[in-house]
């Protein structure tokens, strides 16, 4: 799994994918590349065979499109956060911590949906194998965010929010 994990780290945490679908058709193709790479990851990972595969693949394209629209949103909150960090005031802190916890929410709910849809369609091991791998790549997306992002503790001490 580590080997995996590598290629989808160089793809996933480019700094410019933090930019969010901008219409520059430079950042909409490195959006594309982490889409193939991480279905190839999927692929090695969940290691099915065709019958397995064909009964994989759709519920997996239906949830990508759930989970990318989440991502979306994500990626844009945090954009409007940093673009707005150094003028933070109660309201858009109370906005931004309300949204992203609805957003987390959401993704635990798709989550739990898709895999009970996979465990109904390939049995709770490989649903569940999905799912571990599904939570280790948005964990890892979080971390990334997390060390990455101003902290509101870096403002000026002096202002009062």
């Amino acid at each position: 799994m580590k080997k995996l994990m590598l290629l989808v780290t160089a793809v996933m945490f480019s700094p410019i994918f933090l930019l969010a679908q901008s219409g520059d058709p430079e950042l909409d193709y490195i959006k594309d590349v982490y889409s193939k790479e991480k279905k190839i990851i999927v692929d090695e990972y969940m290691d099915l065979d065709v019958q397995d595969g064909a009964k994989f693949w759709p519920i997996y394209g239906a949830y990508e499109s759930k989970r990318e629209k989440l991502a979306t949103e994500r990626i844009n909150l945090i954009k409007e956060y940093v673009d707005n960090f150094s003028n933070l005031t109660p309201e858009l802190a109370d906005k931004t911590a309300k949204t992203a916890l609805s957003n987390n929410i959401s993704l635990s709910k798709l989550n739990l949906d898709y895999y009970k849809k996979m465990k109904k369609a390939l049995g709770p091991v490989r649903a569940a194998k999905f799912m571990q791998l599904e939570t280790y790549l948005q964990n890892s997306w979080r971390a990334y965010v997390q060390d990455n992002v101003p902290e509101i503790n870096e403002l000026d001490k002096t202002q009062k929010h």
